[in-house]
């Protein structure tokens, strides 16, 4: 048997050093089967512009922005902070490819609450179109700080962290990932913020309404959240008010 070794790809520094952060977070997960009927026809009234990504962070922007504890971020240490944050800012995952190597980035999605369903979507487009290797692009700075040795792009990382106004900006008051692109039914995210969404593939199933059955196309929505900052009762009520959201959501 033999093996080949070599130094972790550039690519994987930005997720290996997210990990570290994130395991100091204690999660919790949550899943909830979402009745997509809706959704399905309000994408086709946007002519299929609207991602289900952009309808997920939208509704989950507008939920949190009217819960006080999930729009919370805390700051770890000796003496422990919780910050409220008044902007709702998203992260969302994107899948790419770095000198051959496939890595997860993210962008953010700058106070949600005041961004039309369509205005997220092109905000959500700007990073899911732009290049790597652009130095005028939205992933400038992830590039560098891929350049960095790796101890060194995990102290800038920390130190940024600890301001909660930057946290926020750059991992978001929430995070949203998703794989309905691919055959499989969830996802259950890793965080370093308080609270992260899991898009699943939606699948046409069977379903009980008013004690009939008929198929309906269903979307497994998972919610990571820290229970430093929120019980599970809370971020239940986050995780169903967002459901309800998305099975009636109403076009403007």
């Amino acid at each position: 048997m033999s093996a080949t070794v070599r130094p972790l790809p550039a690519a994987r520094k930005g997720t290996y050093t997210f990990l570290r952060d994130a395991r100091n977070t204690c999660h919790v997960y949550l899943v909830a089967d979402v009745d997509a009927t809706r959704l399905r026809e309000a994408r086709a009234a946007t002519d299929g512009r609207a991602s289900y990504v952009s309808f997920v962070v939208k509704a989950a922007a507008e939920v949190i922005a009217r819960t006080p504890a999930a729009r919370s971020v805390l700051t770890d240490g000796l003496r422990p902070k919780v910050a409220e944050l008044d902007e709702i800012h998203a992260k969302v995952l994107f899948d790419k490819t770095v000198d051959g190597t496939r890595c997860v980035v993210s962008g953010t999605v700058e106070s949600v609450q005041d961004r039309s369903l369509l205005e997220v979507q092109d905000r959500i487009d700007t990073y899911k179109n732009a290049a790597l290797d652009d130095p005028d692009g939205p992933f400038a700075r992830l590039r560098k700080v891929q350049k960095l040795p790796l101890p060194l792009a995990g102290l800038l990382y920390r130190l940024a962290m600890r301001d909660p106004l930057r946290r926020a900006a750059l991992q978001g008051v929430f995070s949203v990932t998703s794989v309905g692109h691919e055959p499989v039914r969830a996802i259950f995210p890793m965080i370093s913020g308080t609270l992260g969404f899991g898009i699943g593939r939606i699948v046409d199933t069977p379903v009980a309404v008013d004690g009939e059955v008929r198929v309906a196309p269903v979307l497994t929505l998972s919610l990571a959240f820290d229970h430093r900052v929120l019980d599970g009762a809370a971020a239940s009520e986050v995780l169903a008010r967002t459901k309800h959201l998305l099975e009636t959501w109403e076009m403007p």
